[in-house]
């Protein structure tokens, strides 16, 4: 009996989700005025507990760099706490991948690094209507990249985030 009414209750939380998930896609300028856009998956599981796939990719080059080509691959697990009608808080935490990929100007030196550290983050949700949401999001990538020959100050991180969400 317990395991009928466990498995009612799991069905019953699964079927009053209001989303299977959302796609979005934003925006964030990085410290040193490098451009960032981001695309994401998000599937919801149970209840607004929800397991993301995020990328990021550099769209335009640091002056210092003939090539720089910045990339992350984030898996996240989120939670979508409402906290009213039109406004939701979603705290994430999962790994990011960061690759790196640069070419000094003056002497064509070419640098690559990776790393994979734990992260963490927030998003506000803002809904326009039932399928649309402008959202802010910020996640601590932490330090820059530790990168041999490179002043780390040249990098950019792009903790913040601003864009639009689409929800399925």
């Amino acid at each position: 009996m317990k395991k009928i009414l466990w498995t009612l209750s799991l069905i019953a939380s699964m079927l009053g989700a209001d989303m299977l998930g959302n796609i979005g896609l934003g925006y964030s300028r990085g410290e040193n005025d490098g451009n960032y856009v981001t695309g994401f998956g998000t599937l919801n599981a149970i209840a607004g507990i929800g397991l993301r796939l995020e990328y990021t990719k550099n769209i335009d080059e640091h002056k210092a760099f003939s090539k720089e080509d910045v990339s992350r691959y984030g898996f996240f697990f989120t939670y979508a706490l409402p906290i009213l009608p039109s406004l939701t808080v979603t705290p994430k935490a999962g790994f990011v991948k960061t690759d790196g990929d640069f070419t000094l100007k003056e002497v064509a030196t070419k640098v690559t690094d990776s790393k994979t550290r734990f992260t963490y983050g927030l998003e506000v949700d803002y809904f326009l209507n039932s399928q649309f949401s402008l959202f802010l999001g910020y996640t601590d990538y932490g330090k820059k990249l530790e990168l041999n020959h490179i002043n780390s100050s040249d990098l950019d991180r792009s903790n913040y985030l601003l864009g639009l969400k689409l929800h399925l």
